[in-house]
This record gives C-alpha cells, structure tokens and sequence, in this order.
C-alpha cells in the first residue's frame, strides 16, 4: 500500500528521525542540527509547501488507521459480531484478550499517530509565522484548520485506545528539543480535542466539503469530531448542539436511499460522507493486500481474492439477533455464498478491481474508510437526546435511520431506547470501527452491575482497572521510564 507520494516522502523522513526521539530514545548519533535541518530554511516557503506538509500529514492518517487494520481491531474486533479462525485475534471477542498476538502491532503502539501530532505542530508553527501575502485569499487559515483537525482526530483516536497519552503541542525541529515526557491525563487529553476541533471548525470552511470531496477536513468534519468528544465526555447537551449544526445542512448531507448505501464506500463525494479516507488506484491509494477488504472477503465473492474464506467472517447467529429479515442493511453489508454459510462476508469493502492482465490476478481494494457520515450523525443524536431525557425526540432520530432500511419503528423508552440506539449503530456502522467504542462511551458511566452494556468478559475487576483499555506496547515503555503500563495489562502484556 503506497503511504506517501514522492514529493512529501523527504518531509516525512525528517520527521520520522525526531519522532523516533520522541517516542522512544534519542541516539547520540542524532547531532543538535540535523543534517535535513535545511527545511527550516528553505522548505516552509509558501502556500504550496505548507499544502506539501499536511497532505503528508493525511498520508500518515491512512498509514496509522490501516497498520494491521487497526481501526477495525478497536472497534469492531472485541464485540462479537466478527469472528475469525485465526487463534491469534479470536481472543478479543471471547475472553477480552488484546494482545491479539504482538504480531498486531498497529493495534498497541501510538508511534503513528505521533507523527501526525508532531507534522501537525510544524505545520501550525511555520504555517502561523508565514505572512499572509504567501497564501491565496483564505488558504492559510484553511490549512491552520487542518493541521488543528487532524491533530484533534489524532489525540481523540488515542484517548480512547490508551486513555492516558503523553501531550504534545510544540514542534520539535532540532535534537536539543526532543525530551521524553509522561502521559497526561486522559480528561485533559479530551479537552484538548474538543479545543483544536474547536478552532478548525473556525479557521475551515462548509466549501471544503465539495472542493476537496470530504477526503480533506472541513467544517462539517471538524463538528462531527466536536459531537463525538462531547458525546465521550457525556457533554449530551453540547452533543446535540453539533450534530443539529449538520443534520440541519440539507443543501450538503441526506442519506444515501435503500438499496444504495453502499455508495458511501465507493463514492467519496456521497451526499451521506462528511470525512472519509479514499483509496484509489489511480491515485495511487489502493491496497493490494492486508487491509481490511482482502481480510473480510472472499474468492467466492470477488474472483482471484486469496482465500476461500475471510479472515473475519460474521457470526451468523450474531447477525440473525442483529437484523430483522426485512432489513436492507443485511442484504447490502452482507453477502451470503450459501443458504448455509457459516462465514458470511461483510461486502462493505468489496469494491475491488483487477487491475492484472493477460488472465492474470492484480486485486486493488478501493473503497473509503468512513470516518463520519450522517447516518452516524443522527443515531448520535440520538444518543444525546435519550440521555438528556428527550425520549420523543430520539425516537425520530432512530426511526429515521430505520425508516431508511425498510424496518419498523421502534417506541422504547429510558434505559431500553438507549440499548435500541446502541443496536441500531451497531448495525449502521458494523465494520466501520465504531461498535466498541459505542460500548465504552455508553459504559463508563454505568458501571458493571444492572446498566452496563459491556461483553460478557468484563468483570468487575477488569472494569475497576480500565480494563476496557488496550495495552501500551512494551517498546515505548522500555524507552520512556515516564510512561507505565496501563493498569489491567500489567503482567498480562
């Protein structure tokens, strides 16, 4: 899978050597100027090499969220819904195990996701001390606005893997910056997210949607960032605040009808999207093996695929107590190959194409990864509402989404609606890195005993420790003495 394309590659190598220091340990080798330090005096020119730096920093978006598929392994691996043959990953859903054999490293170790946050600070330090007149009218508060968004989105992925990450907001240029520094807490690491979500929803534009086709932050991304970390923090009110700022934009979002909501994966620009990470092969951005399409479907549904049966399939008791028969998602998210088939496929990322020849296999994997779409919009206000004792008002949100899939209302109320809710995302977004986080956000607050909606495998005990946390992989712990193991995976990591 190509991460980069050439001309950010030698940014992204400067990078990559402080971070290394960074998150781990510096080397002597490493002199006080490095020998790339010509950038600080001739890269961050103009508006063209600041666009340079953040594209680069979109790049190591896709490489962070598709490292062993990561996004998939927090939010849907530990559910149920998936499972899988594969002893190694079988574990995170019967017995909370989230190991998922050290092989799975994206799923352990923030390395990535500090590269984004620290080409984030450089981007907002050179770019802020740029004058204006080096940028098009706009163009220098749009990019500030996306070096703020993908630095929150960054912080907010991690706060919720790891609770407690270390904070970083200044730019590291030269060695004589780098210091290890601990973890701060995981409330404040929130707030930081809600703070520089909060500044790009300001510096951004509701243009960017149709200008950059939702693969770039915009307005519209940066609120549905600020709806999930206030929905995190249990801030309901401020919840409803910003998913009614884009459920009311319907000259720019509406749900895809029923018999096409898949088009969400395959086209970026869909009137559903707000911010998706696109693979095209034309741009080179498609995957060729690995990613979660090559692991959740199989040859008998996409001719020349390597396996007969996926990596992860779903659990066919799973989506029966799931769907009702007239659902349409079941029919679009699922592909049975038999009246019988005990692995079934999730076809969400089944736009796949052969670009081989001569009868020759070259699959290429070409659909979006969703990060926000309106469907996940709504049954988050739905959320908030149920929790803010808005029962009336929930019920239309959910019975929205329903209406849309060809299945009946539902009336509940209280504690069942929001069970109702949390269901109903579970089936919009199954696959898409959501579920889980679904359970923690919805968990926290209610404990174990009567109210939760955690798996059977968290115990009291676990969820005294934060359990529902993934462990910190042991090499930043080995370099870093500031950083401890998260409390539940201490001897058992």
């Amino acid at each position: 899978m190509k991460i980069f394309n050439i001309k950010y590659r030698v940014l992204a190598v400067g990078l990559l050597m402080l971070l290394s220091c960074f998150t781990f340990s510096c080397k002597k080798a490493l002199e006080n100027n490095l020998e790339n330090a010509t950038y600080e005096n001739s890269f961050w020119q103009n508006e063209k090499d600041v666009d340079g730096a953040v594209l680069g920093a979109y790049a190591l978006l896709r490489k962070s969220l598709f490292r062993d598929n990561c996004f998939f392994l927090w939010g849907d691996g530990p559910v149920g819904i998936f499972n899988s043959d594969d002893t190694n990953v079988s574990g995170m859903y019967t017995s909370g195990s989230f190991t998922v054999a050290y092989r799975q490293e994206g799923a352990h170790n923030w390395t990535n996701w500090f590269q984004i946050v620290s080409l984030s600070n450089l981007v907002l330090e050179k770019a802020g001390a740029l004058p204006d007149a080096k940028f098009a009218a706009g163009r220098k508060n749009y990019l500030l606005g996306e070096a703020y968004f993908l630095r929150a989105l960054s912080y907010f992925y991690m706060t919720r893997v790891w609770g407690d990450v270390p904070l970083q907001l200044t730019a590291i240029t030269t060695a004589d910056q780098v210091k290890l520094i601990g973890t701060t807490d995981e409330k404040l690491i929130m707030n930081q997210v809600i703070a520089d979500a909060t500044k790009a929803s300001a510096l951004l534009t509701w243009d960017g949607l149709g200008e950059n086709q939702r693969i770039r932050a915009s307005k519209a991304s940066a609120l549905a960032l600020l709806a999930h970390a206030s929905a995190w923090k249990n801030d309901y009110a401020k919840t409803v605040l910003y998913t009614d700022s884009l459920i009311s934009r319907a000259d720019l979002f509406n749900l895809e009808p029923k018999g096409a909501i898949r088009k969400v994966f395959s086209n970026t620009s869909s009137s559903e999207n707000i911010f998706v990470i696109p693979s095209k092969y034309a741009n080179n951005e498609s995957s060729s093996n690995s990613t979660i399409a090559f692991l959740t479907v199989s040859s008998d549904i996409v001719k020349g695929m390597p396996n007969s049966n996926p990596t992860y399939w779903l659990s066919p008791i799973a989506l029966d107590n799931l769907y009702s028969t007239d659902d349409a998602r079941k029919k679009e998210f699922v592909a049975y190959r038999s009246v019988s088939d005990l692995k079934p496929n999730l076809v969400k990322y089944a736009d796949i194409q052969n670009v081989g020849s001569d009868g020759k296999y070259d699959l290429r994997a070409e659909s979006n990864l969703i990060i926000f779409r309106l469907a996940d919009i709504i049954l988050l206000k739905a959320e908030a509402l149920n929790a803010l004792g808005r029962d009336g008002e929930a019920l239309t949100a959910i019975n929205q989404i329903r209406t849309r899939s060809g299945v009946a209302s539902v009336s509940s109320s209280s504690l069942l609606l929001k069970r109702d809710i949390l269901l109903e995302r579970e089936r919009e977004l199954i696959g898409e890195g959501q579920s889980y986080f679904d359970i923690v956000r919805n968990s926290r607050s209610y404990g174990i005993d009567g109210s939760g909606f955690y798996p059977s495998w968290m115990n009291k005990d676990r969820f005294s420790k934060k359990g529902w946390l993934w462990p910190i992989n042991n090499s930043i712990i080995n370099a870093n003495s500031l950083i401890s193991q998260n409390e539940w995976w201490k001897g058992r990591y």
